[in-house]
């Protein structure tokens, strides 16, 4: 029995993009599946699956964070900036440091003002943007290229490993991580033991700032620029690792929940690539991937209820 539930835990998590692949390759097996494509898709999957790394913290207690993608933004180009001056260390350094900063800052207009996370990281992310669209001049920020080698494989695959693992510890071996999954199981429950939920909430917002940075230095070292966006287009940037981190939630029963969300973001990564390689236009693109998000998350729902009502009728 024990065997049997090995082999489960191990086929679910690595299934989805197992199938994902084979529906797009035997589809359309010249124009995607290449090693090349592969390649591109894992560098790719890693930058998002970082994002969701931080924003799961989030997620876990349900509060939402969709100024993510211009906090990146933002702290790419103040980082780009200055490694014309410091080099590779100013791009790391100032990067991650802008990015925690702003992430604090969301996270203090959340303590402060206590409305819905929502409608606070929706307005941080409006502000995110006008600041990055008036920093130097609004104009694309490029970085050397002889520093650009962490965007690229192997660096990328190396800082996407070591970030995997701060995640997994931080998740599942500190009181931190243990206060988090106290206020996701039950908030009531977290305060009746004494863990502050409201100071949980900002301290996630700091330690997502921590990943987004991460992930800000990579994203512009695998682009070697980075320019700013404006409009509330950076929210379109925190849908794939939102979908990966859900994806992540439901695999968490096999596997880490961590290693769910890069599975979660490289399927929802080959989805995307793979409807451009069957020359889907633009829109409808968009419509497949949100059909596809509706049927995951209502077959999850669902499953979990039933799993509920099963537990029910036993008990």
């Amino acid at each position: 029995m024990k065997q049997k539930i090995k082999w489960k835990n191990m086929i679910i998590p690595i299934a989805m993009p197992v199938i994902v692949f084979l529906v797009f390759f035997i589809c359309q097996p010249e124009r995607f599946g290449t090693p090349t494509g592969i390649m591109i898709m894992l560098q790719q999957s890693v930058i998002n699956s970082i994002i969701g790394f931080g924003l799961s913290l989030n997620l876990v207690i349900d509060t939402w964070d969709f100024s993510a993608g211009a906090q990146l933004v933002l702290a790419g180009l103040i980082g780009a900036y200055y490694s014309q001056y410091y080099g590779l260390a100013g791009l790391i350094v100032v990067t991650i440091l802008v990015a925690t900063l702003l992430g604090a800052l969301t996270g203090l207009v959340y303590f402060v003002f206590k409305i819905p996370s929502i409608i606070v990281t929706i307005g941080m992310m409006l502000v995110y943007e006008s600041l990055g669209s008036l920093y130097h001049g609004g104009d694309n920020v490029t970085i050397d290229m002889g520093i650009s080698f962490l965007g690229r494989s192997p660096g990328i695959f190396v800082v996407g490993i070591l970030t995997y693992i701060l995640a997994y510890v931080i998740y599942h071996h500190t009181k931190f991580g243990y206060n988090v999954r106290a206020v996701g199981n039950g908030e009531a429950t977290a305060k009746s033991i004494g863990i502050n939920s409201l100071k949980i909430r900002f301290l996630c917002f700091v330690v997502g700032g921590i990943f987004v940075g991460i992930a800000s230095f990579l994203q512009v070292s695998y682009g070697g620029a980075i320019a700013p966006k404006t409009g509330m287009n950076t929210m379109s940037m925190v849908f794939p690792p939102f979908m990966g981190v859900f994806i992540g939630q439901y695999l968490e029963r096999y596997c880490d929940i961590m290693l769910g969300i890069f599975l979660g973001v490289f399927s929802m990564t080959m989805i995307n690539t793979g409807l451009i390689a069957m020359g889907l236009p633009g829109t409808l693109q968009q419509v497949v991937t949100g059909c596809f998000m509706l049927i995951f998350m209502a077959i999850s729902i669902n499953r979990e209820q039933a799993v509920l009502k099963s537990r029910k009728a036993v008990a």
